[in-house]
Parts: C-alpha cells; structure tokens; sequence
C-alpha cells in the first residue's frame, strides 16, 4: 500500500493564519494539556538517529554494490482544461498558469516550483550530513527566493541568484550550523546539477493528425481549442499592458508599489518529525518529497532528485502550448518525457572526481499535430529560447544562504 501513496499538489488549499496556529484537530480546552501529549510524538531527532544508521550503511557500499539508473518524469498538458500533469513513479501534481495567460490557476507555476525543489534538496541533504555528524536538531525549514541581478546580464527571464534561509531550532553552535550548511550545498544533487550548465536534449517525436477535426457524438472540446482560447487571452493580456504604458497614474502607482522595502519571499519547505519534506508554492499548494527506504524515509513522495526532472518538464510543457498560441498552430496533443542517469557512486572512494549531479539530462517531446515538421522546427526552437527551466539548467547559477535560529513564520504581517 505505501507505494500506492500518491503525494499530489492540493489544488485551491488555502493555508491561513488561524489554521497554522490552531493545527489539526484542535480539541484541547488549554494548551498545556496538548504540549503534555505532543511530548509522546516522533522527534526529528529520533528521524536522525535512525537516518544515520540507514546513510553509515548506504556510504559502506561501493561501486560493486551500486549501478547507475535512469530517472524519469512524465509530463501531459491535459485536453481543454491545458494544465500539465507531472508524473513520477506513483507520485504526481498538477501545474497550471493564471487566467491572463489562458489558465485557472488551478496548480503550481513552474519557476515557484523550482525554487522549493531546490530548497527541498537542500534541506535533505541538510539532514543527511546533520545525522551523519551527531548534531541535533529539533525542527528545520528553509525559505529560498531569487534575486536580480546585479548588472544587466541579457539572460532569460527566470528565477536565479538565490538566496535561502535556514530557520533552525538546534542546540548546536553557530559554528557547527553553518558547517552543516557548507557540507549540505556541496552535497546536494540538486544544487550542483543547477550550478552547472546543462544544456537538456530534445527529441521529437511527431504524429500526424487531420487539419480538420471531426468530433462525433457528446464531448468536452480538446487541446487543440484550448491553444486557440490560450492565444487570445495572450492577446488580450498584452493589449492590456500596452495600455498601462500610456497611463502615467498607473505608472505611478507601480513605482510606488516597486520601492516597497519588504524583503520578498518565496516558498518554503517544511521537514515533519519523519522527515518527509513539505512544499509551500505560491503560499497555497502543497507537494510531498520524500526518500526511499535506504535513505532512511518512507518513500511517501517522490524524490527531489526527481522533482528537478518535474520542473524541467513541465515548463517546457507551459511553454510549448503557449508558443503554439503565438504562432496560432493547430495542436492535439503534447506531452514530454524527461529523463537523466544518476549514478550513486559517484564522489564514492575511487570516483572522487566525478559529478554527484544528474548526467545526460534530455527530454522528449510528444506532440499530435497537422503542422509541418519546419512549423514544429520553429516552434520548438521558440520554446528553448525563451524557457526558464530549459534556461535555468542551461545556465550556471549561484546560491548563498543565511541561518536564522527559531521557527519559521510564514505569514508574519497576518496575510492570509
């Protein structure tokens, strides 16, 4: 049953203020009487004993023991509605934009994904060298978000110059905590793999379907409805935002808004007692990461070794229905399958020089369309040049942190 678990993102959950503060099932007349009964509850310490049991007899093995495997993601733009579907092994969530650019904003956007994927990694591997040294910690999260750069660069627009923040509850010193945080970046798979520049490879694989479709009987309209719909609301939304350059009040409204000192804030990803990994995107879905039993976890979510894969795929997905839309083709279908080769024994004694990161990162698009295959040329060629992951990855990128000791509050000006 446990591997039929399925981690999904919680479409349209709100998470407020007064749900965060009360917790589930809030039955007690006083709080004392519930502090008293929590005491019985799993730690995150317990978590990290048992991981450093599970990581000493992961890092005995070697190369004879371990091979390389082939990671991948599947990701579906789903008929009339266009939201993407990523799938991993048992494990999926749904993806979508908001209405301006023909969406319900009904899933997780991409680049916010991105960011909690990396944090996600991040704080494993926090764990991971944490147990490996004896340091307790009581509980973990870490916030992340992109900043801009600091001269003009020419790149695509997309999340990167991040900065994440560890909120920590450790009787460790300073000292050993950032230790930890030095020896977790280094150690991430994830990490790594973005700090480098890893141009993803396409194939594509293209099927032929009629000009004109024939639609018998009762039936919701198809993708290819949804392209057409998807292009004028595009159209739409940039006829909008040519208007807004000719109207000074609402220039200064914006620049108003823009000098706004508040720090902005990104996702964050919350470690449980057991450590599974939850992800807060857009400060309302939520996502399951997680570790297979040999790591030490309970393998109720995919990996975020996987999840990187996820986010690759389904912003090339985003970005394929939208150019179509641009370029006013008649699609039926699209879907991709992303993959990658992680080898465990990789930076292992005798494989010290070779990369910890995902190698041979490449991505298959899946289309049903009339169009040529120049029209498909073009059309993909449009997508690669201006996607924010296809780009994140093929960038090289860069990571700072800083620790704040105490819990992280993710609502502190009361919003909702």
């Amino acid at each position: 049953m446990k591997n039929n678990i399925v981690a999904i993102a919680i479409a349209a959950l709100s998470i407020s203020t007064a749900a965060q503060a009360q917790g589930p099932l809030d039955v007690f007349r006083t709080n004392a009487t519930k502090q008293k009964l929590e005491q019985n509850a799993p730690s995150l310490r317990d978590h990290l004993k048992q991981r450093k049991v599970a990581l000493e007899a992961w890092n005995a093995l070697g190369a004879k023991d371990l091979k390389p495997v082939t990671i991948t993601a599947n990701v579906v733009a789903k008929n009339r509605s266009g939201v993407r579907e990523l799938r991993v092994r048992n494990f999926q969530y749904i993806g979508d934009c908001g209405q301006s650019h023909g969406g319900q904003d009904s899933g997780v956007d991409t680049p916010t994904t991105a960011q909690a994927v990396f944090a996600s990694d991040l704080a494993d591997s926090y764990l991971n060298q944490a147990a490996l040294l004896g340091i307790d910690i009581d509980s973990l999260t870490i916030e992340i978000h992109g900043r801009p750069d600091k001269e003009p660069t020419g790149r695509v627009a997309y999340p990167r110059n991040f900065l994440y923040t560890i909120y920590i509850d450790s009787p460790a010193s300073d000292a050993e905590l950032e230790k930890l945080a030095q020896l977790a970046e280094q150690n991430s798979v994830v990490a790594t793999l973005v700090k480098q520049a890893v141009t993803p490879q396409l194939t594509i694989d293209h099927k032929w379907s009629p000009r004109e479709k024939k639609v018998e009987g009762a039936t919701l309209e198809g993708l290819r409805e949804y392209i057409h719909g998807k292009r004028q609301a595009i159209l739409a939304s940039r006829a909008k935002w040519e208007a807004l350059k000719n109207d000074t009040a609402a220039q200064r409204r914006n620049r108003e808004r823009s000098t706004t000192k508040r720090e902005p804030r990104g996702p964050w990803v919350k470690v449980f007692p057991n450590g599974v990994r939850q992800l807060t995107v857009n400060d309302k879905y939520l996502i399951l990461h997680d570790n297979p039993e040999y790591l030490g976890g309970t393998n109720v979510g995919m990996t975020s070794i996987e999840g990187v894969l996820g986010i690759l795929g389904t912003c090339i997905t985003h970005i394929s229905l939208g150019q179509a839309a641009e370029l006013d083709l008649d699609v039926d279908s699209v879907s991709l399958t992303v993959e990658a080769e992680w080898n465990p024994v990789a930076g292992r004694k005798g494989h010290e020089n070779e990369s910890i990161a995902l190698q041979n990162v490449r991505y298959t698009l899946h289309t049903l369309t009339p169009e040529s295959d120049e029209k498909i040329k073009e059309w993909l060629n449009r997508v690669e040049g201006i996607c924010p992951m296809y780009n994140l990855f093929k960038d090289t990128q860069t990571f700072e942190h800083r620790i704040v000791r105490g819990s992280f509050n993710p609502f502190p000006d009361g919003r909702k």
